[in-house]
């Protein structure tokens, strides 16, 4: 079963839809991810390069069975704009496992929504009879490595690369 969608509020009051992602807001991530930075693009997926239309379209029109997806939004002169995206992708070789991704738009750094997008991200897992969560991040990903000790992740250098962090959350 989907999780409903939520409304939280952000600190100075802005609204933030929090829900599952569906294929037809396509164009809504295709809009954020070319809105990234190239910092934040980088930290989301450890290199410079940049996400197919194929990769984009996979990431919108997902198989709930497997993954999930959940994706803030919030209204910007009156139309919908993605702010945020954290999802899971079950493990095929560790049963009760699954490995999660979470980025933010910029000017939506900093402001609480990591958190609240990842707790939901959690929440719908555990729902799901996910049992461990990991990811891996860079090690220099500082507000990532904040994020995920803030809820309770442990951490560890990835075997044969000092530059990335495994992060590993159960349920």
């Amino acid at each position: 079963m989907l999780p409903a969608p939520e409304t939280w509020i952000a600190p100075d009051g802005t609204p933030v839809t929090i829900r599952p992602i569906r294929a037809d807001d396509l164009g809504l991530e295709t809009e954020f991810v070319d809105g990234l930075s190239p910092a934040s693009s980088y930290q989301r997926l450890m290199s410079a390069r940049r996400l197919s239309p194929d990769e984009l379209r996979h990431f919108t029109d997902i198989d709930y069975a497997h993954e999930m997806a959940l994706i803030a939004v919030t209204s910007v002169g009156g139309r919908e704009r993605q702010v945020g995206v954290a999802r899971y992708v079950k493990s095929t070789s560790v049963p009760g496992e699954a490995e999660f991704a979470i980025v933010l738009s910029d000017d939506w750094q900093k402001r609480g929504l990591g958190t609240k997008l990842l707790s939901s991200l959690v929440a719908a897992a555990k729902r799901d009879g996910v049992r461990r969560v990991v990811g891996t991040t860079s090690s220099a990903n500082s507000a990532m490595l904040a994020l995920a000790g803030k809820m309770g992740f442990k951490r560890a250098l990835h075997a044969g690369s000092a530059s990335t962090t495994t992060l590993a959350l159960e349920l």
